[in-house]
């Protein structure tokens, strides 16, 4: 089965949130079987704010495309707003 990878930024909910600790939030959400965090990376946005940057993997066939992805994320302690930026099939 082909997979896709959707890369998501975060915006956490304060300067104090690290963002090992909201990646770490997100796996632990998000069912193994499902989807797979990929790799993620922190970008300085302002204030002492960064944004999360987080490449999730995920079956092409899901239906509702990333709709149940975001509904998941809505939910994660210390995620503020989030935006998927990219999805793209995976080359595997």
């Amino acid at each position: 089965m082909a997979r896709v990878v959707a890369v998501v930024k975060i915006l956490p909910e304060s300067e104090e949130t690290r963002p090992e600790e909201v990646v770490e939030a997100i796996k632990r959400s998000l069912p193994s079987d499902v989807y797979e965090v990929l790799k993620y990376r922190s970008e300085p946005i302002a204030f002492g704010i960064e944004a999360i940057y987080v490449w999730i993997a995920m079956p092409e066939s899901l239906e509702g495309g990333t709709y149940d992805l975001e509904e998941r994320l809505s939910s994660v302690p210390g995620v503020s707003q989030f935006d998927v930026v990219m999805v793209s099939r995976l080359l595997e």
